[in-house]
């Protein structure tokens, strides 16, 4: 399987150690002595034999192209994945796969620290992980996992990568009053508000609601292609009086008939941030709405399974995060409760 070839130069004989591979290019290496080579070339045969062998010369970008052909075609990617991994080979890709050591990718990693918290790192690095496995498991290719798995060990330590901090933020009515006074556009901004408190739902959502899918009594609709965390799915939810109210005041639209908001949920959310902007409310975003409904669902007594029926959710732990109950809120609850008891 393996061969030395000595040659004779003007500075004195070489040692280039070859190890053949089926269906597959030569190994080669050229040493000063022969006893390097020699030892190279057992170690190699070794490796190889064991399939241990991580001196894989495709590029990181070849690997990615093929990641988003084959398995974008089997499960499509969201916007935020395809928008990862384009900018992952713009940086990487130009990079041989065996060149993909533990230096290169903390090189990597600290540079995007610059710029760029603990959290979106933590997700550029688990995209590099995804496409290396996906390669090795169904296209035998051959990257050097000990140095990634280095990499994230120093990552971690030095607090290069860190999971996000969950939001806290709560809305008071008052705050939205104010924004929503200073929103300029002839868009349906405070119907959106409305809708969003009323019902946890994600603005991307509500965009995509129809007629056709409201149930005949007005009381429950589907939502299509609901975000799931292995396939998305049609999902019947639950509508609150004031969520059938905004529903029923909204006019037929006959540029997009079929849909009960047909504006761009873009430009809603737009709108609304430019509202926060002239407001001065402090730290809002359009998605606190929906952190905003499902602690209110909490607020008035809904447990854990209702609410999911409201906001989607398939993992509890999950729905914690969206989860913020004013500590005031919990003691007027029990005082309420302790009312009823003793009545």
């Amino acid at each position: 399987m393996g061969m030395i070839v000595k040659r004779e130069g003007k500075h004195g004989d070489t040692f280039r150690a070859v190890v053949r591979r089926p269906k597959q290019k030569p190994v080669t290496k050229t040493f000063k002595k022969k006893a390097l080579a020699t030892a190279w070339m057992a170690k190699t045969e070794s490796l190889i034999n064991a399939n241990d062998y991580r001196e894989d010369e495709q590029s990181f970008g070849r690997l990615i192209d093929r990641y988003t052909k084959e398995i974008g075609a089997i499960k499509p990617f969201g916007r935020s994945k395809a928008h990862i991994l384009g900018f992952l080979r713009d940086q990487l890709g130009h990079h041989k796969l065996k060149d993909l050591t533990a230096e290169t990718l903390m090189a990597f990693a600290l540079q995007r620290s610059a710029t760029c918290c603990a959290s979106t790192i933590k997700k550029d690095m688990m995209y590099i992980g995804v496409v290396l496995s996906t390669g090795e498991n169904m296209w035998g290719a051959k990257p050097k996992f000990s140095e990634y798995r280095k990499c994230i060990d120093n990552c971690n330590r030095f607090g290069v990568i860190a999971a996000s901090d969950e939001r806290d933020r709560r809305v008071t009515d008052e705050e939205l009053e104010e924004v929503l006074s200073y929103v300029q556009s002839s868009l349906p901004v405070r119907d959106w508000v409305a809708f969003s408190l009323a019902t946890a739902m994600r603005v991307g959502e509500i965009g995509k609601l129809k007629w056709a899918d409201l149930s005949k009594d007005g009381k429950s609709i589907i939502i299509r292609d609901r975000k799931h965390p292995r396939k998305k799915r049609d999902e019947v939810v639950p509508l609150v009086p004031a969520a059938r109210d905004i529903i029923s005041r909204q006019p037929i639209d006959p540029r997009n008939p079929s849909c009960i908001f047909p504006d761009n949920p873009k430009s809603i959310t737009h709108a609304f941030r430019k509202g926060v902007a002239r407001s001065g409310v402090e730290d809002l975003r359009y998605h606190d709405l929906r952190h905003e409904a499902i602690s209110r669902l909490f607020e008035l007594g809904f447990d854990s399974m209702v609410v999911a029926t409201f906001s989607g959710h398939r993992d509890i732990n999950m729905l914690r995060r969206y989860t913020h109950i004013n500590a005031s809120k919990v003691l007027k609850m029990l005082d309420e409760r302790a009312e009823a008891l003793a009545a």
